[in-house]
């Protein structure tokens, strides 16, 4: 009895979801591949009690133009305290960011030339390693991304594999090639007014697609808010146009918040 008692407990606590402060994760970084073997390496955070036996929703977390960076583990971070199973994901390479803000464009630039191709496989490559980890529901997968990763999570979105909600912050929002008739997943699109990088042009053509496809979606605009909005000091990297802002930034991450609940938990 005292046997079953316990197990019963540990099941518990494998399914609980506990209050951000008093939720201790688990983190590391792993290997994968692509279909053309090329190495990512991506960052997996999860609550420490997790356990096959009573499997979790999960989120995929697309980089920015820089490549997977501490601020894409930190979002994981905060996504696995909230009971996400979160993935950090690389859609770059191991080890090939940038040093540089240059150098960082030049490879989106190139996987943006190759979306239907290259980048579609790594987007691919990473939904398809977070959906085989074994304490991850696969009915209950969603994906966030910021700017370049919010083009790869719409994208993700658009293939119709299975994702259940995607969300985008100041994300690019140009229709996938081929363009289409549908999206299962629910949207979630977060945009900066006064972005000059993906404009209000821009936004009204993304609006015109969703309801082309006929989906489940929600789209916000944020007063005074420029591209990258969400990003803290990327008004120091010489990019014009972009700057953080502390207001769009907090209140799109709270709705993120909401909106995950609703379709994944």
């Amino acid at each position: 009895m005292q046997i079953l008692i316990f197990l019963l407990v540990l099941a518990g606590l494998a399914q609980a979801t506990f209050p951000p402060f008093f939720n201790p994760i688990t983190e590391k970084l792993v290997e994968f591949k692509d279909p053309q073997n090329t190495v990512l390496q991506g960052f997996l955070a999860y609550p420490s009690f997790t356990s096959p036996l009573n499997k979790r929703p999960a989120v995929i977390v697309f980089h920015a133009f820089t490549g997977r960076t501490d601020f894409d583990n930190n979002k994981a971070r905060n996504l696995a305290k909230l009971g996400y199973v979160a993935f950090a994901a690389d859609t770059y390479g191991k080890g090939k960011a940038a040093p540089d803000v240059p150098g960082n464009f030049a490879i989106m630039g190139q996987l943006l030339g190759n979306r239907t191709t290259i980048l579609r496989n790594r987007i691919l490559a990473n939904w398809n390693y977070v959906k085989a980890l074994p304490y991850v529901d696969t009915n209950r997968i969603g994906s966030i991304g910021f700017c370049f990763g919010g083009l790869c999570t719409l994208d993700l979105a658009r293939f119709n594999v299975g994702l259940k909600a995607a969300v985008s912050f100041h994300g690019t929002l140009t229709d996938y090639p081929g363009n289409g008739t549908s999206i299962d997943a629910s949207v979630q699109a977060h945009h900066g007014d006064e972005d000059p990088h993906t404009t209000n042009a821009d936004a009204d053509a993304f609006l015109v697609e969703m309801r082309r496809r006929d989906g489940d979606w929600t789209f916000t605009r944020y007063a005074h808010a420029l591209h990258a909005f969400t990003l803290p000091g990327v008004e120091n990297w010489g990019i014009p146009g972009a700057a953080f802002n502390p207001i769009a930034s907090n209140r799109s991450w709270s709705a993120m918040e909401t909106f995950l609940a609703e379709k994944l938990l």
